[in-house]
């Protein structure tokens, strides 16, 4: 018998009942033909002489029969089980090694890369279970690193580069695994992980970009100071800077009520690099910011700041990094970035809140 193949099933996926009892009773005409004429050539001499369809005959039918009807089951349940149509999922096939359930959209990239332990990949991505969103769809890159057998990678590592699929994963220990041990709220219902892998980098290659990264984070953290001692020098900047490290340098003062924690305050402000460049401004907008201070809302710099400013106060205020976006950086502002604000307090609550 010729080895199973995938796509001849795929193409015969409408085949009928009708079709089957057809070529199981062309097989039964066959082999009566066959049985009739080898008969019919047999010499009839005295009692040796046997009907075509002697007990021996209907013997041998039956025998091929089952054989027929066996080999047609067999064969109908792999394609049932190749094509989805009667898993426990409809229309998901089974991985044998990884026990996922997948189901693949569109044209496979079966030329293109795919991802190993170790890789970064990137991928637009939605979870799902039953009518809840769990992770709507957006943009995503994450390391190959499996924590679990069966896990979100497992099934990361199926596809190639730009194809798009379908995976049901276990929801209760992907819960355990990516969530802090927080319950699945959806009982035995499964988690749907609806992916389209557009990107992936080599595990060398990632680890060679994130060395050459690292190694200008040192340098960027190590040039900080010299760069604020620069600043200040031909800024001709004469006050003391606040314990944190902050220099607030006052151009007007204001004679109104000085903030105090938990009151909601409104400033102008205009955000820029120690190289003049702007980066972001209330003022440019005609929109004042409003935001309760000591409520951990704004960067800490600001916090200290406009805690020591009075309403009707102008200021141009320093702040390290420390005191800003530190080492991660943030939307355009790169790690270890020391920022200058130009800062108007221009009212407090009257209330405290």
């Amino acid at each position: 018998m010729e080895d199973f193949n995938e796509e001849k099933f795929e193409q015969e996926e409408n085949i009928t009942a009708n079709e089957i009892r057809d070529e199981i009773k062309e097989e039964v005409n066959e082999t009566i033909a066959e049985e009739t004429a080898a008969k019919e050539e047999t010499p009839t001499d005295g009692d040796d002489f046997e009907t075509p369809m002697a007990p021996k005959s209907r013997k041998n039918l039956w025998i091929i029969i089952a054989a027929v009807l066996g080999i047609l089951a067999i064969a109908a349940l792999v394609f049932c089980l190749v094509s989805g149509k009667c898993g426990k999922y409809k229309g998901y096939k089974k991985d044998r090694a990884t026990g996922i359930y997948y189901q693949f959209f569109g044209d496979i990239h079966d030329t293109a890369a795919m991802p190993k332990t170790g890789d970064l990949v990137g991928m637009l991505f939605s979870l799902r279970a039953g009518d809840s969103v769990l992770i709507p769809m957006s943009p995503n890159e994450m390391l190959m690193d499996s924590l679990y057998e069966g896990d979100i990678y497992a099934a990361l590592r199926m596809m190639h580069v730009g194809d798009s699929a379908s995976f049901i994963l276990d929801g209760k220990e992907f819960f355990k695994h990516f969530m802090q041990d927080t319950i699945y709220p959806f009982g035995d219902a499964p988690l749907y992980f609806d992916v389209k892998l557009y990107g992936q980098m080599p595990a060398a290659q990632f680890q060679q970009m994130r060395a050459e990264y690292e190694n200008m984070l040192k340098e960027k953290q190590a040039a900080e100071a010299d760069s604020i001692r620069a600043y200040i020098d031909k800024n001709k900047i004469k006050v003391q800077p606040t314990p944190e490290g902050i220099y607030i340098i006052t151009t007007k003062k204001g004679t109104g009520a000085q903030p105090e924690p938990m009151q909601d305050v409104t400033v102008h402000y205009t955000g820029k690099f120690l190289d003049g460049k702007k980066f972001d401004s209330s003022v440019d907008r005609g929109e004042p910011f409003t935001f309760t201070l000591g409520a951990r809302q704004v960067i800490p710099g600001w916090e200290v700041a406009v805690s020591k400013m009075h309403v009707g106060d102008k200021a141009t205020v320093l702040i390290p990094s420390d005191y800003a976006y530190g080492e991660r950086g943030n939307y355009g502002i790169p790690p270890f970035s020391p920022l200058v604000f130009d800062i108007e307090l221009l009212s407090v609550s009257a209330d405290q809140q």
